[in-house]
């Protein structure tokens, strides 16, 4: 591979590539900075548009990631946010970048400007103007023409969350602030403790401990498997995240989609609280192992509701509902 490759992710121009075994450790512009093994490029060339751009966007939210054979069995179901989440972490990334109130944010490489349609004489936005690579990975987007769409018509147009300056820059609004706020701020008036964990019968009795642990810190536990719904299981995880206090994330069988409801839940402002099974806690992402995980093991059950119960405690705080036990 030659600086002058292409990602395999984004197809973008690479800044930097390099030899290393079996692997190559990438910079891009568009994902960030990365190792991907060779087995694991040949496999994501068969991917989908969306797929792609999912794992564009996580790499660029873990950056010096390893991208081998065996992450692709989660990563290839990363779960696609919805556009208010792709907002959600433009907006997010953008306000922790850009601090400044009224600070004015290149995000277009040329000005964009309204032009005036021969057939329906009605105003319509410029669409072929590019923005940065970077931005499209942060608002995990598939290309430009859905990023414009999301930035024009749903962010600054219909939710007022940023206004365009001069063309190509912009600024986040009053109303934009406030939003972001709330975001950081997450769900104080809650009573539910969220849990992400795997959907199997090896840890069902590790899911009661927790949810006893919950329970004893005064707060209602929450799992979507357990929970009668009529939509689509992925809205409905979202709206459970929103409407929680906290998160518990289990990573015992290192599921893709336990990784990325503590991530939306970090995003939202929620505190997260890290669990793991001694005998998998090896295993898991590196980027993870820098927050303080609660270990437990299959046939110490009792000491696992007993130490999520203090840690939410020493953490949250005493919730106000009582303990069944």
């Amino acid at each position: 591979m030659t600086p002058r490759s292409t990602c395999k992710i984004c197809e973008s121009e690479l800044v930097e590539a390099s030899r290393s075994g079996n692997s190559s450790r990438i910079k891009c512009p568009r994902c960030g900075e990365y190792c991907l093994g060779d087995l694991a490029a040949h496999e994501i060339s068969f991917w989908t548009p969306q797929q792609k751009s999912n794992l564009s966007g996580w790499i660029r939210e873990n950056q010096g990631s390893k991208i081998f054979e065996k992450e692709l069995n989660w990563l290839n179901h990363l779960p696609t946010p919805t556009v208010g989440e792709k907002a959600d972490k433009l907006l997010l990334w953008l306000s922790h970048n850009y601090p400044k109130a009224g600070m004015e944010i290149q995000v277009f490489t040329e000005p964009i400007c309204q032009f005036v349609s021969s057939e329906e004489g009605k105003p319509r936005t410029k669409m072929n103007a590019s923005t940065k690579p970077e931005f499209l990975a942060r608002s995990w987007t598939q290309d430009t023409e859905e990023f414009l769409y999301l930035f024009l018509e749903y962010a600054a147009k219909e939710k007022r969350y940023v206004e365009i300056i001069n063309g190509s820059f912009c600024r986040i609004t009053p109303t934009g602030w406030f939003y972001i706020d709330s975001l950081r701020q997450g769900n104080p008036q809650s009573q539910i403790g969220f849990i992400a964990m795997w959907f199997n019968t090896e840890v069902n009795d590790a899911w009661k401990a927790i949810d006893r642990g919950i329970g004893n810190a005064g707060y209602e536990a929450l799992r979507i498997d357990q929970k009668q719904h009529n939509n689509k299981i992925d809205d409905e995880i979202v709206a459970g995240i929103r409407r929680s206090k906290f998160l518990v994330a289990d990573f015992t069988g290192h599921r893709g989609g336990v990784y990325f409801e503590a991530g939306m839940a970090m995003g939202l402002g929620l505190p997260v609280i890290w669990l793991c099974r001694h005998d998998h806690l090896k295993e898991i992402h590196f980027d993870t192992r820098q927050y303080n995980f609660i270990v437990w093991d299959a046939d110490r059950l009792d000491d696992l509701s007993k130490a999520l119960k203090n840690r939410i405690e020493a953490t949250i705080g005493r919730g106000p509902l009582q303990s069944a036990t």
